[in-house]
């Protein structure tokens, strides 16, 4: 029997512009920019509306993680233009037929902020996370609070079922425990006409699985770990745990090549 195939649509609900590349890539490429877009996928094809992830808005990221204050955002003393809206929640659903009221389930790679404050619009979806994770929201340490909302908003969250580990979702949809940038970050694998795709657990991009050939040279390893993270061991480990799975269909969860993409395998068959 034929194995049960998807696509994945995606768009950019907002995203982080000229971010220093190197805070993502464990000090490599130290003073370029790239741009870091939150990115919300459907998995098409299921008999439920899914999205993986939920993204959020600067209304939103201005109204709960800055509690009403406008001021510029800043770490390690560097000074980062805020949030940018790039297509609204309600707009990208619309481009694909569906109100925020339609989606029944959201599985969430992970619980930092940017990931999920689009999921209090989607009334009637299950909320699929790693019990792990959902822990972590609410005991991690000192040095991930800026990664995290406030803790009174995990407690408003509704909905949720946990999973545990790497879990056959569906047929053709798998999770995988991805820790490391988190303590439950998990990614989600879609198969699809063009084989399965991984879209990351974590803060990734491009180069931290598909380093230049000089840097992986340089530093003596085949992936560069994400920078943010709460055990660098962990995260290392869960990369190299996708590249041998996945190969060259890896799709980081902030890329902004992914900004340019709207279906996959349609438009983009890999790295």
């Amino acid at each position: 029997m034929k194995e049960k195939t998807y696509n994945l649509k995606l768009f950019t609900n907002a995203m982080g512009p000229a971010r220093e590349k190197s805070r993502f890539t464990y000090l490599n490429f130290y003073g370029q920019t790239v741009d870091i877009p939150y990115i919300i996928w459907r998995i098409e094809g299921a008999d439920k509306n899914i999205l993986i992830d939920a993204g959020c808005s600067a209304r939103d990221y201005y109204r709960v993680i800055k509690g009403g204050s406008e001021e510029g955002f800043v770490a390690g003393g560097e000074k980062f233009k805020d949030v940018q809206d790039v297509t609204p929640l309600e707009k990208g659903l619309a481009n694909w037929g569906l109100k925020p009221e339609d989606v029944d389930i959201i599985i969430m790679t992970h619980l930092h902020w940017d990931h999920i404050m689009g999921a209090e619009k989607c009334k009637n979806a299950k909320i699929i996370v790693q019990e792990r994770e959902w822990k972590g929201a609410f005991n991690h340490h000192p040095m991930m609070n800026f990664a995290f909302a406030p803790r009174w908003y995990y407690e408003e969250m509704r909905n949720l079922e946990f999973v545990d580990g790497d879990v056959e979702f569906l047929p053709g949809i798998r999770l995988i425990l991805s820790p490391g940038h988190t303590d439950g970050g998990q990614s989600v694998a879609v198969n699809t006409e063009n084989g399965w795709y991984a879209v990351t657990g974590y803060c990734g991009i491009k180069h931290n699985f598909y380093p230049p050939e000089e840097i992986k040279k340089a530093i003596g390893y085949p992936i560069i770990p994400a920078s943010v993270h709460t055990d660098s061991i962990k995260a290392y480990e869960s990369s190299m745990k996708l590249l041998n799975m996945f190969g060259n269909k890896i799709l980081p969860s902030h890329e902004q090549d992914l900004m340019k993409v709207k279906e996959i395998p349609a438009d983009f068959s890999g790295f």
